[in-house]
Protein backbone atom coordinates (compact mmCIF):
# COMPACT_ATOMS: atom_id res chain seq x y z
CA UNK A 1 0.00 0.00 0.00
CA UNK A 2 1.26 3.56 -0.32
CA UNK A 3 0.33 6.67 1.64
CA UNK A 4 -1.92 9.35 -0.43
CA UNK A 5 0.22 11.85 0.68
CA UNK A 6 6.41 -12.20 -1.24
CA UNK A 7 5.60 -17.08 -2.23
CA UNK A 8 7.85 -18.98 -4.52
CA UNK A 9 6.96 -18.07 -8.46
CA UNK A 10 6.31 -21.28 -9.96
CA UNK A 11 5.43 -19.95 -13.92
CA UNK A 12 3.25 -22.60 -15.73
CA UNK A 13 4.21 -22.61 -19.40
CA UNK A 14 0.78 -21.41 -22.00
CA UNK A 15 0.33 -21.73 -25.59
CA UNK A 16 1.89 -18.44 -25.88
CA UNK A 17 4.63 -19.28 -23.93
CA UNK A 18 5.29 -21.88 -25.85
CA UNK A 19 5.10 -20.15 -29.19
CA UNK A 20 7.22 -17.51 -27.80
CA UNK A 21 10.47 -19.88 -27.26
CA UNK A 22 9.95 -22.84 -29.69
CA UNK A 23 9.94 -22.84 -33.64
CA UNK A 24 7.14 -24.44 -35.23
CA UNK A 25 7.14 -27.90 -36.56
CA UNK A 26 6.98 -31.61 -35.55
CA UNK A 27 9.30 -33.68 -33.58
CA UNK A 28 9.22 -36.81 -32.35
CA UNK A 29 8.88 -38.14 -28.93
CA UNK A 30 7.06 -41.23 -27.19
CA UNK A 31 4.19 -40.27 -26.33
CA UNK A 32 2.13 -41.12 -22.78
CA UNK A 33 0.62 -44.58 -22.57
CA UNK A 34 -2.57 -43.15 -20.95
CA UNK A 35 -6.02 -44.64 -21.95
CA UNK A 36 -7.98 -42.21 -22.04
CA UNK A 37 -10.78 -44.37 -24.22
CA UNK A 38 -13.93 -44.05 -21.79
CA UNK A 39 -13.57 -40.22 -22.28
CA UNK A 40 -13.54 -40.07 -26.16
CA UNK A 41 -17.11 -41.53 -26.86
CA UNK A 42 -21.30 -40.83 -25.41
CA UNK A 43 -20.67 -43.63 -23.23
CA UNK A 44 -19.22 -41.94 -20.06
CA UNK A 45 -17.81 -44.16 -17.02
CA UNK A 46 -21.09 -43.73 -14.49
CA UNK A 47 -20.17 -43.08 -10.91
CA UNK A 48 -21.71 -45.11 -8.29
CA UNK A 49 -22.91 -42.13 -5.76
CA UNK A 50 -22.13 -44.65 -3.16
CA UNK A 51 -18.74 -44.97 -3.61
CA UNK A 52 -16.24 -42.10 -1.83
CA UNK A 53 -13.92 -41.96 -4.61
CA UNK A 54 -10.16 -42.88 -3.90
CA UNK A 55 -7.61 -41.26 -4.86
CA UNK A 56 -4.55 -43.20 -7.00
CA UNK A 57 -1.04 -43.52 -4.62
CA UNK A 58 1.03 -43.64 -7.51
CA UNK A 59 1.38 -40.05 -9.37
CA UNK A 60 1.47 -41.36 -12.96
CA UNK A 61 -2.06 -43.06 -11.68
CA UNK A 62 -3.17 -39.94 -10.30
CA UNK A 63 -2.18 -37.83 -13.58
CA UNK A 64 -3.69 -40.57 -15.84
CA UNK A 65 -6.91 -39.91 -13.60
CA UNK A 66 -7.02 -36.52 -13.72
CA UNK A 67 -6.63 -36.36 -17.58
CA UNK A 68 -9.80 -39.19 -17.65
CA UNK A 69 -11.65 -36.79 -15.40
CA UNK A 70 -10.90 -33.53 -17.66
CA UNK A 71 -11.64 -34.95 -20.93
CA UNK A 72 -14.85 -36.88 -19.50
CA UNK A 73 -16.00 -33.26 -18.13
CA UNK A 74 -15.47 -31.60 -22.12
CA UNK A 75 -17.27 -34.66 -23.47
CA UNK A 76 -19.98 -33.73 -21.36
CA UNK A 77 -19.92 -29.50 -21.15
CA UNK A 78 -18.29 -28.52 -24.44
CA UNK A 79 -21.53 -29.64 -26.73
CA UNK A 80 -23.49 -27.73 -24.02
CA UNK A 81 -20.90 -24.32 -23.86
CA UNK A 82 -19.94 -24.43 -28.03
CA UNK A 83 -21.60 -26.09 -31.17
CA UNK A 84 -20.50 -29.64 -32.17
CA UNK A 85 -18.65 -32.62 -29.85
CA UNK A 86 -15.72 -32.90 -28.15
CA UNK A 87 -12.49 -33.44 -30.20
CA UNK A 88 -9.86 -35.32 -28.06
CA UNK A 89 -6.46 -34.19 -28.30
CA UNK A 90 -4.66 -35.43 -31.45
CA UNK A 91 -1.13 -34.57 -30.12
CA UNK A 92 -1.81 -36.90 -26.85
CA UNK A 93 -0.03 -36.48 -23.22
CA UNK A 94 4.02 -36.56 -23.31
CA UNK A 95 5.54 -36.17 -19.87
CA UNK A 96 8.96 -35.29 -19.81
CA UNK A 97 12.00 -34.84 -17.80
CA UNK A 98 15.67 -33.87 -17.73
CA UNK A 99 16.30 -37.33 -19.53
CA UNK A 100 14.07 -38.12 -21.45
CA UNK A 101 12.93 -37.08 -25.07
CA UNK A 102 11.17 -33.69 -25.30
CA UNK A 103 7.66 -33.11 -26.05
CA UNK A 104 7.11 -32.93 -30.14
CA UNK A 105 6.24 -28.96 -29.71
CA UNK A 106 8.11 -27.27 -32.49
CA UNK A 107 11.64 -27.90 -34.32
CA UNK A 108 14.04 -28.42 -32.82
CA UNK A 109 11.81 -29.53 -29.72
CA UNK A 110 12.30 -27.10 -26.70
CA UNK A 111 15.52 -27.72 -24.61
CA UNK A 112 14.54 -29.52 -20.97
CA UNK A 113 16.40 -25.87 -19.59
CA UNK A 114 13.50 -23.56 -21.15
CA UNK A 115 10.45 -26.15 -20.11
CA UNK A 116 11.71 -27.81 -16.91
CA UNK A 117 9.02 -27.09 -13.83
CA UNK A 118 5.84 -26.21 -15.81
CA UNK A 119 3.17 -27.68 -17.56
CA UNK A 120 1.83 -26.39 -20.98
CA UNK A 121 -0.63 -27.13 -24.03
CA UNK A 122 1.17 -26.73 -27.51
CA UNK A 123 -1.45 -25.40 -29.83
CA UNK A 124 0.45 -26.46 -33.30
CA UNK A 125 0.66 -30.13 -32.13
CA UNK A 126 -2.52 -30.23 -29.94
CA UNK A 127 -0.67 -32.07 -27.39
CA UNK A 128 -0.67 -31.33 -22.93
CA UNK A 129 2.87 -31.91 -21.90
CA UNK A 130 3.98 -31.47 -18.42
CA UNK A 131 7.23 -32.10 -16.21
CA UNK A 132 6.54 -35.42 -14.40
CA UNK A 133 9.83 -35.82 -12.82
CA UNK A 134 9.44 -32.74 -10.74
CA UNK A 135 6.90 -30.47 -11.02
CA UNK A 136 4.24 -33.18 -10.19
CA UNK A 137 6.21 -34.48 -7.54
CA UNK A 138 6.49 -30.45 -6.14
CA UNK A 139 2.91 -29.77 -6.79
CA UNK A 140 1.75 -33.15 -5.05
CA UNK A 141 3.84 -32.42 -1.96
CA UNK A 142 2.81 -28.96 -1.45
CA UNK A 143 -0.68 -28.20 -2.42
CA UNK A 144 -1.80 -32.17 -2.55
CA UNK A 145 -2.63 -34.34 -5.09
CA UNK A 146 -5.90 -32.95 -6.77
CA UNK A 147 -3.81 -29.68 -7.50
CA UNK A 148 -2.26 -31.90 -9.78
CA UNK A 149 -6.31 -32.31 -11.69
CA UNK A 150 -6.27 -28.66 -11.68
CA UNK A 151 -3.67 -28.12 -13.49
CA UNK A 152 -4.49 -30.39 -15.91
CA UNK A 153 -7.89 -28.94 -15.52
CA UNK A 154 -6.18 -25.06 -16.83
CA UNK A 155 -3.74 -26.85 -19.47
CA UNK A 156 -7.02 -28.53 -21.11
CA UNK A 157 -8.71 -24.83 -21.21
CA UNK A 158 -6.14 -24.02 -23.62
CA UNK A 159 -6.88 -27.06 -25.85
CA UNK A 160 -10.36 -26.02 -25.32
CA UNK A 161 -10.03 -22.62 -26.17
CA UNK A 162 -7.79 -23.53 -29.38
CA UNK A 163 -10.67 -25.64 -30.72
CA UNK A 164 -13.54 -23.16 -30.01
CA UNK A 165 -11.11 -20.80 -32.27
CA UNK A 166 -10.67 -18.03 -29.08
CA UNK A 167 -7.14 -17.67 -29.44
CA UNK A 168 -6.63 -14.36 -30.52
CA UNK A 169 -7.29 -12.78 -27.66
CA UNK A 170 -4.37 -10.95 -24.84
CA UNK A 171 -2.94 -13.69 -22.79
CA UNK A 172 -4.03 -12.64 -19.20
CA UNK A 173 -7.60 -13.18 -20.78
CA UNK A 174 -6.99 -16.77 -22.30
CA UNK A 175 -5.10 -17.53 -19.12
CA UNK A 176 -8.38 -16.31 -17.07
CA UNK A 177 -10.19 -17.99 -19.14
CA UNK A 178 -8.22 -21.52 -18.76
CA UNK A 179 -8.24 -20.56 -14.66
CA UNK A 180 -12.11 -20.10 -15.09
CA UNK A 181 -12.22 -23.18 -16.91
CA UNK A 182 -10.22 -25.06 -14.21
CA UNK A 183 -12.83 -23.98 -11.56
CA UNK A 184 -15.90 -25.33 -13.62
CA UNK A 185 -14.12 -28.71 -13.69
CA UNK A 186 -13.99 -28.52 -9.76
CA UNK A 187 -17.24 -28.35 -9.44
CA UNK A 188 -18.20 -31.18 -11.72
CA UNK A 189 -15.61 -33.09 -9.37
CA UNK A 190 -17.46 -31.45 -6.09
CA UNK A 191 -20.65 -32.86 -7.74
CA UNK A 192 -20.21 -36.26 -7.59
CA UNK A 193 -18.49 -37.19 -11.00
CA UNK A 194 -15.50 -38.95 -10.40
CA UNK A 195 -14.10 -42.10 -8.59
CA UNK A 196 -10.67 -41.03 -7.89
CA UNK A 197 -11.40 -37.06 -7.05
CA UNK A 198 -13.43 -36.08 -4.19
CA UNK A 199 -13.66 -31.78 -3.54
CA UNK A 200 -13.08 -31.11 0.12
CA UNK A 201 -12.91 -27.68 1.99
CA UNK A 202 -8.88 -28.98 2.15
CA UNK A 203 -8.61 -29.20 -1.82
CA UNK A 204 -10.19 -25.73 -2.14
CA UNK A 205 -8.11 -23.68 0.13
CA UNK A 206 -4.59 -25.89 -1.65
CA UNK A 207 -6.17 -24.24 -4.56
CA UNK A 208 -6.06 -20.90 -3.25
CA UNK A 209 -2.72 -21.66 -2.58
CA UNK A 210 -1.22 -23.36 -5.34
CA UNK A 211 -2.35 -20.48 -7.45
CA UNK A 212 -1.34 -17.46 -5.40
CA UNK A 213 2.15 -19.28 -5.89
CA UNK A 214 1.83 -19.80 -9.40
CA UNK A 215 0.93 -16.33 -10.22
CA UNK A 216 2.42 -13.23 -11.71
CA UNK A 217 4.93 -11.22 -9.77
CA UNK A 218 3.67 -7.78 -8.35
CA UNK A 219 4.10 -5.10 -10.67
CA UNK A 220 3.82 -7.12 -13.63
CA UNK A 221 0.91 -5.12 -16.19
CA UNK A 222 -2.15 -6.42 -17.26
CA UNK A 223 -1.21 -5.83 -20.64
CA UNK A 224 2.12 -7.65 -20.93
CA UNK A 225 2.22 -10.06 -23.46
CA UNK A 226 3.19 -12.84 -20.86
CA UNK A 227 0.79 -11.38 -17.67
CA UNK A 228 -0.81 -14.63 -16.31
CA UNK A 229 -2.72 -12.74 -13.47
CA UNK A 230 -2.39 -11.88 -10.23
CA UNK A 231 -3.26 -14.53 -7.56
CA UNK A 232 -6.50 -12.42 -7.03
CA UNK A 233 -6.86 -12.47 -10.32
CA UNK A 234 -6.75 -16.07 -11.08
CA UNK A 235 -8.48 -17.18 -8.19
CA UNK A 236 -11.08 -14.64 -8.53
CA UNK A 237 -11.69 -16.78 -12.52
CA UNK A 238 -11.24 -20.11 -10.69
CA UNK A 239 -13.97 -19.28 -8.54
CA UNK A 240 -16.08 -17.88 -11.05
CA UNK A 241 -16.04 -20.85 -12.99
CA UNK A 242 -16.63 -22.55 -9.60
CA UNK A 243 -19.58 -21.02 -9.01
CA UNK A 244 -21.29 -20.20 -12.31
CA UNK A 245 -20.74 -22.86 -14.78
CA UNK A 246 -18.20 -23.19 -18.01
CA UNK A 247 -20.77 -20.94 -19.77
CA UNK A 248 -19.60 -18.47 -17.53
CA UNK A 249 -16.10 -18.72 -18.44
CA UNK A 250 -17.43 -18.75 -22.06
CA UNK A 251 -17.86 -15.13 -22.02
CA UNK A 252 -13.92 -14.46 -21.31
CA UNK A 253 -13.20 -13.36 -24.82
CA UNK A 254 -12.07 -9.48 -25.03
CA UNK A 255 -11.21 -8.05 -21.63
CA UNK A 256 -10.14 -9.42 -18.75
CA UNK A 257 -13.15 -9.50 -16.00
CA UNK A 258 -10.87 -9.89 -12.93
CA UNK A 259 -7.96 -7.95 -13.33
CA UNK A 260 -6.54 -5.76 -11.04
CA UNK A 261 -2.48 -6.13 -12.08
CA UNK A 262 -1.11 -2.70 -11.66
CA UNK A 263 2.67 -1.98 -12.48
CA UNK A 264 4.27 -0.08 -9.83
CA UNK A 265 4.95 3.49 -9.69
CA UNK A 266 8.77 5.00 -9.40
CA UNK A 267 8.47 5.15 -5.43
CA UNK A 268 6.80 1.77 -4.90
CA UNK A 269 9.55 -0.02 -7.03
CA UNK A 270 11.87 1.37 -4.55
CA UNK A 271 10.07 -0.14 -1.53
CA UNK A 272 7.61 -3.48 -3.21
CA UNK A 273 4.49 -1.43 -2.36
CA UNK A 274 4.78 -1.46 1.22
CA UNK A 275 4.83 0.87 4.06
CA UNK A 276 6.79 0.66 7.11
CA UNK A 277 4.17 -0.71 10.18
CA UNK A 278 5.05 2.72 12.75
CA UNK A 279 5.60 6.21 11.63
CA UNK A 280 9.34 6.69 11.29
CA UNK A 281 9.62 10.81 11.82
CA UNK A 282 7.42 13.99 12.80
CA UNK A 283 5.68 15.30 9.21
CA UNK A 284 3.19 13.77 7.61
CA UNK A 285 4.97 11.72 5.21
CA UNK A 286 6.70 10.16 7.47
CA UNK A 287 3.38 7.96 8.98
CA UNK A 288 3.48 4.63 8.82
CA UNK A 289 0.84 1.86 7.82
CA UNK A 290 -0.82 1.50 11.09
CA UNK A 291 -1.51 5.23 12.13
CA UNK A 292 -2.59 5.80 8.37
CA UNK A 293 -4.77 2.90 8.05
CA UNK A 294 -6.65 4.31 11.32
CA UNK A 295 -7.36 7.57 9.78
CA UNK A 296 -8.49 6.17 6.56
CA UNK A 297 -10.72 3.36 7.69
CA UNK A 298 -12.23 5.91 10.00
CA UNK A 299 -12.98 8.03 7.05
CA UNK A 300 -14.17 5.28 4.77
CA UNK A 301 -16.61 4.10 6.98
CA UNK A 302 -18.11 7.86 7.84
CA UNK A 303 -18.70 8.23 3.92
CA UNK A 304 -20.11 4.81 3.56
CA UNK A 305 -22.52 5.03 6.51
CA UNK A 306 -23.77 8.98 5.27
CA UNK A 307 -23.83 8.38 1.26
CA UNK A 308 -24.75 4.48 1.27
CA UNK A 309 -26.63 3.28 4.46
CA UNK A 310 -27.98 6.63 5.14
CA UNK A 311 -26.29 6.35 9.06
CA UNK A 312 -24.09 8.13 11.50
CA UNK A 313 -20.87 6.08 11.84
CA UNK A 314 -19.01 6.67 15.32
CA UNK A 315 -15.11 6.83 14.59
CA UNK A 316 -12.99 3.99 16.31
CA UNK A 317 -11.57 6.06 18.97
CA UNK A 318 -7.68 3.95 19.05
CA UNK A 319 -5.92 1.26 16.82
CA UNK A 320 -3.56 -0.35 19.75
CA UNK A 321 -0.83 -2.03 18.90
CA UNK A 322 0.92 -3.36 22.05
CA UNK A 323 4.27 -4.84 22.10
CA UNK A 324 5.79 -4.74 25.72
CA UNK A 325 4.57 -8.16 26.87
CA UNK A 326 4.69 -6.43 30.49
CA UNK A 327 2.02 -3.54 29.00
CA UNK A 328 -1.66 -3.71 29.75
CA UNK A 329 -4.90 -3.41 27.62
CA UNK A 330 -8.50 -3.16 28.65
CA UNK A 331 -10.61 -4.92 26.48
CA UNK A 332 -14.45 -5.32 27.25
CA UNK A 333 -13.60 -4.25 31.16
CA UNK A 334 -10.41 -6.83 31.52
CA UNK A 335 -7.58 -5.98 31.62
CA UNK A 336 -4.95 -8.06 29.40
CA UNK A 337 -1.15 -8.41 29.59
CA UNK A 338 0.71 -8.47 26.05
CA UNK A 339 1.38 -11.71 26.86
CA UNK A 340 -2.12 -12.92 27.29
CA UNK A 341 -2.31 -11.41 23.55
CA UNK A 342 -0.01 -13.13 21.19
CA UNK A 343 -1.43 -13.40 17.90
CA UNK A 344 -4.82 -12.03 19.21
CA UNK A 345 -6.76 -9.54 17.18
CA UNK A 346 -9.84 -7.70 18.07
CA UNK A 347 -12.51 -5.40 18.16
CA UNK A 348 -12.97 -3.95 22.02
CA UNK A 349 -16.55 -2.55 21.40
CA UNK A 350 -17.01 -1.17 25.13
CA UNK A 351 -13.74 0.85 25.14
CA UNK A 352 -14.10 1.31 20.64
CA UNK A 353 -10.76 0.19 20.11
CA UNK A 354 -9.46 -1.90 17.86
CA UNK A 355 -6.19 -4.14 19.38
CA UNK A 356 -4.03 -6.12 17.15
CA UNK A 357 -1.14 -8.03 18.48
CA UNK A 358 2.22 -6.07 18.21
CA UNK A 359 4.48 -8.45 19.35
CA UNK A 360 3.90 -11.63 16.82
CA UNK A 361 0.91 -11.00 14.72
CA UNK A 362 2.04 -7.76 13.29
CA UNK A 363 5.00 -8.55 12.56
CA UNK A 364 3.98 -12.08 11.19
CA UNK A 365 1.73 -10.65 8.69
CA UNK A 366 3.89 -7.82 8.13
CA UNK A 367 6.49 -10.36 6.25
CA UNK A 368 3.83 -11.27 3.87
CA UNK A 369 3.11 -8.05 3.18
CA UNK A 370 1.87 -4.80 4.39
CA UNK A 371 -1.66 -5.21 3.61
CA UNK A 372 -1.86 -8.40 5.03
CA UNK A 373 -1.73 -6.36 8.21
CA UNK A 374 -4.02 -3.72 6.58
CA UNK A 375 -6.65 -6.14 6.00
CA UNK A 376 -6.80 -7.72 9.14
CA UNK A 377 -6.86 -4.36 10.38
CA UNK A 378 -9.75 -3.63 8.22
CA UNK A 379 -11.68 -6.61 9.05
CA UNK A 380 -12.25 -5.47 12.96
CA UNK A 381 -13.10 -2.05 11.09
CA UNK A 382 -15.85 -3.56 9.70
CA UNK A 383 -16.87 -5.71 12.92
CA UNK A 384 -17.17 -2.36 14.35
CA UNK A 385 -19.74 -0.84 11.81
CA UNK A 386 -21.70 -4.43 11.89
CA UNK A 387 -22.28 -3.69 15.47
CA UNK A 388 -23.35 -0.54 14.74
CA UNK A 389 -25.61 -1.57 12.89
CA UNK A 390 -27.21 -3.80 15.08
CA UNK A 391 -25.36 -7.24 13.35
CA UNK A 392 -24.86 -9.22 16.22
CA UNK A 393 -23.36 -12.98 16.46
CA UNK A 394 -19.99 -14.41 15.31
CA UNK A 395 -21.12 -16.94 13.06
CA UNK A 396 -19.49 -17.53 9.60
CA UNK A 397 -22.18 -15.27 7.50
CA UNK A 398 -20.90 -12.36 10.08
CA UNK A 399 -17.46 -12.81 9.85
CA UNK A 400 -17.48 -13.49 6.05
CA UNK A 401 -19.29 -10.41 5.95
CA UNK A 402 -16.49 -7.92 7.31
CA UNK A 403 -14.28 -10.01 4.54
CA UNK A 404 -16.37 -8.57 1.70
CA UNK A 405 -16.42 -5.03 3.48
CA UNK A 406 -13.20 -5.12 3.71
CA UNK A 407 -12.90 -5.83 -0.05
CA UNK A 408 -14.88 -3.32 -0.67
CA UNK A 409 -12.53 -0.85 1.15
CA UNK A 410 -10.14 -2.32 -1.40
CA UNK A 411 -11.75 -1.64 -4.22
CA UNK A 412 -12.45 1.97 -2.91
CA UNK A 413 -8.72 2.51 -2.39
CA UNK A 414 -7.98 0.91 -5.56
CA UNK A 415 -6.09 3.15 -8.24
CA UNK A 416 -8.02 4.18 -11.44
CA UNK A 417 -7.70 7.07 -13.90
CA UNK A 418 -11.03 8.47 -12.68
CA UNK A 419 -10.19 7.68 -9.14
CA UNK A 420 -10.40 10.84 -6.79
CA UNK A 421 -10.72 8.95 -3.91
CA UNK A 422 -12.44 10.96 -0.26
CA UNK A 423 -11.31 13.95 0.95
CA UNK A 424 -10.27 11.96 4.63
CA UNK A 425 -7.95 9.17 2.45
CA UNK A 426 -4.91 8.46 3.60
CA UNK A 427 -4.15 4.89 1.54
CA UNK A 428 -4.20 3.71 -2.04
CA UNK A 429 -3.51 0.13 -2.70
CA UNK A 430 -0.01 -0.89 -4.69
CA UNK A 431 0.96 -3.88 -7.06
CA UNK A 432 0.67 -6.93 -5.00
CA UNK A 433 -1.41 -6.08 -2.07
CA UNK A 434 -4.93 -8.22 -2.35
CA UNK A 435 -2.43 -10.95 -2.58
CA UNK A 436 -0.92 -10.32 0.48
CA UNK A 437 -4.04 -9.99 2.23
CA UNK A 438 -5.07 -13.62 0.79
CA UNK A 439 -1.49 -14.75 1.90
CA UNK A 440 -2.39 -13.40 5.34
CA UNK A 441 -5.98 -15.85 5.44
CA UNK A 442 -3.69 -18.60 3.82
CA UNK A 443 -0.76 -18.38 7.06
CA UNK A 444 -3.18 -18.09 9.89
CA UNK A 445 -5.86 -20.67 9.19
CA UNK A 446 -6.84 -22.74 11.66
CA UNK A 447 -9.77 -24.54 13.92
CA UNK A 448 -11.89 -21.32 13.71
CA UNK A 449 -12.56 -21.41 10.17
CA UNK A 450 -16.07 -22.92 11.55
CA UNK A 451 -16.43 -19.11 12.77
CA UNK A 452 -14.75 -17.32 10.10
CA UNK A 453 -14.42 -19.65 6.69
CA UNK A 454 -12.28 -21.57 4.73
CA UNK A 455 -9.85 -19.59 2.78
CA UNK A 456 -11.91 -20.54 -0.23
CA UNK A 457 -14.90 -18.62 1.71
CA UNK A 458 -12.63 -15.91 2.70
CA UNK A 459 -11.68 -14.93 -0.48
CA UNK A 460 -15.08 -15.28 -2.29
CA UNK A 461 -16.45 -12.92 0.57
CA UNK A 462 -13.41 -10.49 0.09
CA UNK A 463 -13.83 -10.83 -3.76
CA UNK A 464 -17.33 -9.91 -3.93
CA UNK A 465 -16.57 -6.89 -2.43
CA UNK A 466 -14.16 -5.73 -4.71
CA UNK A 467 -15.89 -6.75 -7.48
CA UNK A 468 -19.77 -6.40 -7.21
CA UNK A 469 -19.75 -3.55 -4.33
CA UNK A 470 -21.28 -3.08 -1.39
CA UNK A 471 -24.56 -4.74 -2.38
CA UNK A 472 -22.88 -8.03 -2.62
CA UNK A 473 -22.45 -7.82 1.21
CA UNK A 474 -25.77 -8.16 2.17
CA UNK A 475 -25.86 -11.53 0.46
CA UNK A 476 -23.96 -12.48 4.35
CA UNK A 477 -26.63 -10.42 6.60
CA UNK A 478 -28.52 -7.30 6.00
CA UNK A 479 -26.71 -4.10 6.06
CA UNK A 480 -29.92 -2.06 6.39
Amino acid sequence: MTGSTGAVVLRILTAATVVAVVATSAACAKEADFDLSTATGDGLGQVDQGQQPETPDDLDDVVEAALNDVQNFWVQTYPQVYSGPFEPLQGGYHPYGPNTAPPPCGNPPPDYSVIADNAFYCPENDLIAWDADSLIPQLASDFGKFTVGIVFAHEFGHAIQFRAGATNVPTVVSEQQADCFAGAWTRWIADGNSQSFAVTETELDSSVAGMISISDLPGTAADDPLAHGSGFDRISAFQDGYENTAQQCAGYTTDPPNTVEIPFNAEEAQTGGNLPLEDFGPNDEDRGLLSLAEADLNDFYTVLFDQELGETFEPIADLVVPTDPSEEVTCGGEALSGSELEFTSAYCADENIVLLDGQQLAPALNELGDFAVAAEVARLWARAAQLQLGIEGADKDVSLQADCLTGFWAFVRFPTEDSTGTEGQQLTLSAGDLDEGIQGFLAFDDAAEAQIGTVFERVGALRAGFVEGVGACSDYAPLD
